[in-house]
C-alpha cells in the first residue's frame, strides 16, 4: 500500500492515508472484556514480524544465572580450602609457627560464607524476575502468533526524548497505529484509579494478608506514551493513533482500575484489541519505517 498525502493535514502525514473511523476505544478495566474482545473470524496464517526479541528482564535472568552458577562453585571451593588450611594452621600455631596459616584459612572460610549468602540473594532475585520475564515472553509470543505480517513487534525498547526516558515492554507498529504495551505479572487483588500514581495490591499467603502501594501501570504507561509522542513529533510524525494498553499476565490477579480510557486486559485479548482498535489514518510500510527510524530501532 502506497501512502497518500492528505492536504488537510500537515506534511508529517506522508505515508498516512486519511480515513474516517469511529470514536476511540475505551476500556474501564478487567470487567470490560466483553466490550473489546471480539472473536477473530479466521486463524492468522502469516505471523507478525518481531524486530527485537530479547528483553532486559531476560538478559538480567541470564546474567543472574551465570552469577549464581559461579558463586555456587566459588563458595564450596573457599569453604573447603579454608577448612583445610585452618586445620593445618591451628596445630602449627601451638608451636608458634602456624598462626598466619590459620588466619589465611579463616579468611577463606569468611569469604566462603559471604559468597554462600550472596548466592542465596542472587537466587532470590532470579525468582523475583522470573514472573515478569515469563509474562513479557507470553505477551511477545501472543503478539507474534496472532497478529498478521502487517504488524511489527518491538520488545524492550528504550526511548529518550530530551531528559526524559521510557523503557517500554513492547511497542507494536501496524496499519492502524502505534501501540505501547505495559506488561505486569502482579499477583493478588489490585485496585485504584487510572489517574493515581499508585494502586493498592492486596496479597494473601499462608493465611497472612499484606497490603502494598505499587506503581500504577496505567499512569506509568501514559508517561511512556508522552515520551514517545515527543520523540515522534520532533521527527515530524503524527501521533493521532498512538495508544496505550496495559496487560496483566498473572491469571490469578484480580484487577479493578477505575476510570481508564486505555484497555486494561489479560494477554489472551491483546491481539484482538489491537486489530479492532479504530484509527484516524491507515499507515503504510514506508511510514512505519520512519517511525522506527525516529525511535532509533535497528
Amino acid at each position: 500500500m502506497v501512502g497518500i498525502h492528505d492536504p488537510s493535514v500537515e506534511d508529517g502525514l506522508a505515508g498516512a492515508v486519511g480515513h474516517s473511523r469511529p470514536s476511540g476505544l475505551v476500556a474501564d478495566g478487567m470487567g470490560d472484556f466483553g466490550r473489546v474482545a471480539l472473536a477473530l473470524g479466521s486463524e492468522v496464517l502469516v505471523m507478525a514480524r518481531v524486530i527485537s526479541r530479547e528483553t532486559t528482564l531476560q538478559q538480567e535472568m541470564k546474567r543472574l544465572g551465570k552469577e549464581s552458577r559461579w558463586l555456587e562453585k566459588l563458595w564450596k571451593i573457599e569453604l573447603l580450602s579454608g577448612g583445610i588450611v585452618l586445620l593445618i594452621g591451628l596445630p602449627l600455631g601451638v608451636f608458634g609457627k602456624g598462626w598466619m596459616t590459620a588466619a589465611i584459612g579463616g579468611a577463606f572460610l569468611f569469604l566462603g560464607i559471604a559468597h554462600w549468602m550472596k548466592r542465596g540473594e542472587t537466587k532470590g532475585n532470579i525468582g523475583r524476575f522470573a514472573g515478569g520475564a515469563r509474562g513479557e515472553e507470553v505477551v511477545s509470543e501472543i503478539l507474534e502468533k496472532n497478529l498478521p505480517e502487517s504488524y511489527r513487534i518491538l520488545n524492550d525498547v528504550t526511548v529518550q526524548s530530551g531528559l526524559r526516558k521510557a523503557q517500554n515492554d513492547h511497542i507494536v507498529l501496524g496499519p492502524n497505529g502505534i501501540f505501547v504495551i505495559e506488561t505486569k505479572a502482579y499477583t493478588g487483588r489490585l485496585t485504584g484509579r487510572a489517574e493515581d500514581d499508585t494502586i493498592l495490591q492486596v496479597k494473601t499467603f499462608r493465611g497472612k494478608t499484606t497490603e502494598t502501594r505499587i506503581k500504577n501501570p496505567v499512569s506509568q504507561n501514559r508517561y511512556h506514551l508522552d515520551v514517545i509522542r515527543e520523540k515522534l513529533q520532533a521527527a515530524g510524525l503524527v501521533t493521532d493513533d498512538l495508544k496505550s494498553i496495559v496487560v496483566f499476565t498473572n491469571p490469578r490477579a484480580i484487577v479493578r482500575i477505575e476510570g481508564s480510557e486505555d484497555p486494561v486486559i489479560k494477554p489472551e485479548f491483546l491481539a484482538q484489541v489491537i486489530q479492532e482498535s479504530p484509527s484516524r489514518y491507515n499507515y503504510d510500510e514506508e511510514y512505519l519505517d520512519r517511525v522506527m527510524d525516529a525511535l532509533q530501532v535497528q
